[in-house]
Order: C-alpha cells, then structure tokens, then sequence
C-alpha cells in the first residue's frame, strides 16, 4: 500500500467517511426512508428545480436502476411525480408534489438544518480550508485514477 504514514492516513480518512455515511444512513431510517430516497429527495430540494432521472443517477453516481427503484416507491408514496421531459417518454423529470414539499419540510430540511448546525461550528477558515483540501485530494486521486485507467484493462 504504501508508508505506514499514508496506510494511517487512508484507515483514518476511510473511517470518517464511512462514519459520515452511517449517520446519513441512520437519519434516512429515522425518515422512514432507504438511503437512495434520502439522497433523491435531498438533491431535488438542494437543487431547488426539476432534474431528469439521468441527471439525478449521474449526480449522485447511482446506477439507473438504483435510482429508479427508490424513484417508484417515492412516485407510489405520492412524494413525487414523473413527466416527460420535452415530450421524451424516456427521460423524464422528476417533481416535487405538494404531499412531498410537506414531507420535505418535515425531513430533508431538518437535515439541511441538522447539516448548517454542524458546520457553524466551524469558522468560515475552517469550512474554506476542508473544501480545498477535500477538492485537492479529489483532484490528485482523479488524476491517479485516470492513469491507471489507461493503463489497466478487466476485459469489459
């Protein structure tokens, strides 16, 4: 793997984001909800607009099938509904229904608060800081990422 420095580094940085992903897991149950319907609902309210389902599986790098799956219960549930997007049938937007901006009101958004909460505990410093430095990983890790891609075939 590499020096012990970065086998640490990686062991610490794994569990933080999985930690972060549990207590995202644990709030969609408390919503009554799988963790793909948090996250659809939660970028359709963030985004404050209609998206295709396309958009919303490639957002949140989702396979298609993933999203539509969580997209049916939330259409059955009567949270959201589905209509052609410049009259292709394929590709549809999803939308927020007035039963669903209630239910938002009374989970999504909380978890925006929940969200804002935690990070006013940091100084504006501190929030700049883990975006730049979160954004500069990401950028070195794409760039490994491609690399390897390039040179690396499974036969697919």
């Amino acid at each position: 793997m590499g020096s012990s420095a970065l086998e640490a580094f990686w062991k610490d940085f794994n569990r933080l984001y999985n930690e972060n992903g549990q207590l995202y897991h644990r709030v969609a149950r408390a919503c009554g909800l799988s963790d793909c319907a948090l996250w659809l609902l939660y970028t359709l309210r963030a985004e404050g607009a209609p998206l295709t389902q396309t958009q919303l599986s490639e957002t949140l790098s989702l396979p298609r099938q993933t999203v539509n799956s969580a997209l049916k219960k939330l259409v059955e549930a009567e949270y959201l509904r589905l209509e052609a997007a410049d009259g292709n049938l394929k590709n549809k937007q999803v939308l927020i229904t007035e039963a669903g901006d209630a239910f938002l009101r009374r989970t999504v958004d909380r978890v925006f608060d929940l969200e804002d909460a935690a990070a006013s505990r940091l100084t504006a410093e501190e929030r700049a800081s883990l975006l730049a430095l979160g954004q500069k990983l990401l950028d070195a890790f794409r760039a490994e990422t491609d690399e390897f891609l390039k040179t690396t075939s499974t036969g697919d």
